[in-house]
């Protein structure tokens, strides 16, 4: 119905009469959306009738009614799609009703509008970072379901009730359809959830930078009451740590799972290559561990440290705490932070730096017979509207961000090594020239 009002604007604005025949075939196709001859029937009249002849003066308005071409035969595609009929229809429909609802939502939380000089955006707010702030701290506590949408849950909480939704009904028909559908709801769901931590983490940041100014005014014209702000806004930098520590933990999870991985495919690789290779991603990614696990040790002390000894000072004689515990504590993290930083300087320009600059064709020629079947998974039949070739590559596009979401590769390597081997999968696993 979108691109029909887009057409219908178009011939209006460049003054064509009011395009009723067209009105009355499109009628017709929306009486009969599962018959596959009447979505052939009306994607004939659009070749031989719209596009060649009442409009083929004006490029613009036949650019539209491509796009209504191509829509129908995505809809021609699903109707003679072979797979159980019998099964799945009510749970379809269940889908495509909670999709049409869950659109104006969504459309409600995109920032949309001009931004001036540069960085400068005129939000509503419900898209200030306070906001965001509330709805993850929500999101939190929401359940998401995977049957009926709940009004009040967060953009996030619900868009993972509508991927559950698709993956238990792609799940009735052997995970055979909705491939590419999961995984563009899949890459939603992250955009919306990293959207919000990250909300949260320049709210922490900015209250932490606040409460610094305000301690060193206070300290400064000995201000009593900044004094008390500025104690009690101390909080952020604990806030702070603790949503570190839940990053680095689950940063922490993915690389021990790929190590796991990468130990047995090197136990089952074809080549001695090919184990080679592995085996140097493997030795890499024990080096971010044991850096993870460094970080997340000082990120730990920091959220122990910090309210221990917000508490010690401030109510020192009620809790009856030790007051040198935290600071050894906050001088183990200062430490483990330091040693981490050198940690890290010594993997980038040691071990990373001498890697091979084809390790990530290395790398993806590896997981050949995975990517290629991945490839088959998302494959559609080709139509006659874009050339095989650029079909071919929005395949390679999603296989490819399978495979790195699969894997995460980007845990381990920095965004050259990283944008290598998007680069080999975008380009089709083609091996250059020795």
């Amino acid at each position: 119905d979108k691109q029909i009002e887009v057409f219908l604007k178009n011939a209006e604005y460049y003054d064509y009469d009011e395009p009723k025949e067209f009105k009355d075939a499109y009628s017709i196709l929306k009486e009969n959306l599962n018959d596959s001859s009447a979505i052939l029937g009306f994607q004939s009249l659009l070749t031989t009738k719209f596009i060649a002849d009442t409009y083929h003066v004006n490029s613009y308005v036949q650019e539209s009614l491509v796009d209504i071409y191509k829509t129908c035969d995505e809809m021609h595609r699903l109707v003679t799609q072979d797979i159980d009929r019998t099964t799945g229809g009510v749970e379809a429909q269940r889908l495509f009703d909670r999709l049409r609802r869950f659109r104006p939502k969504l459309e409600r939380t995109l920032q949309r509008g001009p931004t001036r000089w540069g960085f400068v955006k005129k939000r509503k707010f419900s898209q200030w970072d306070a906001a965001a702030c509330l709805k993850f701290l929500c999101s939190m506590l929401c359940f998401s379901s995977r049957r009926i949408s709940v009004p009040i849950v967060p953009v996030s909480t619900e868009t993972f009730g509508i991927l559950r939704q698709t993956r238990a009904l792609s799940g009735i028909h052997h995970s055979t359809i909705l491939r590419r559908e999961i995984r563009n709801l899949e890459t939603l769901y992250y955009a919306t959830r990293e959207s919000d931590i990250a909300s949260m983490m320049f709210m922490t940041g900015f209250l932490v930078f606040l409460s610094s100014i305000l301690f060193t005014i206070a300290r400064i014209f000995s201000i009593e009451i900044l004094l008390d702000v500025a104690f009690w806004a101390s909080l952020p930098s604990s806030f702070g740590a603790i949503i570190a520590s839940f990053h680095l933990s689950r940063k922490f999870f993915i690389l021990l799972r790929l190590w796991f991985i990468l130990s047995r495919k090197s136990r089952t690789a074809g080549t001695s290559d090919d184990r080679e290779h592995i085996r140097k991603v493997r030795r890499v990614t024990s080096t971010q561990i044991l850096l993870t696990v460094a970080r997340l040790a000082a990120a730990l002390a920091a959220a122990v440290a910090l309210p221990w000894s917000i508490a010690v000072n401030g109510f020192g004689d009620d809790v009856g705490l030790n007051e040198d515990i935290p600071f050894w504590i906050a001088l183990g993290a200062v430490g483990t932070a330091i040693l981490s930083t050198l940690y890290f300087f010594f993997v980038e320009y040691s071990i990373r730096y001498k890697l091979d600059p084809k390790l990530g064709e290395y790398i993806c020629e590896s997981f050949r017979d995975e990517i290629e079947n991945m490839f088959k998974v998302f494959s559609l039949p080709i139509n006659d509207i874009d050339t095989k070739q650029v079909q071919e590559r929005e395949t390679w596009e999603y296989v490819t961000r399978e495979f790195l979401h699969r894997y995460r590769l980007d845990a381990v390597f920095d965004a050259d090594r990283f944008g290598a081997i998007m680069q080999y999968l975008q380009s089709g696993m083609d091996p250059r020239n020795q």
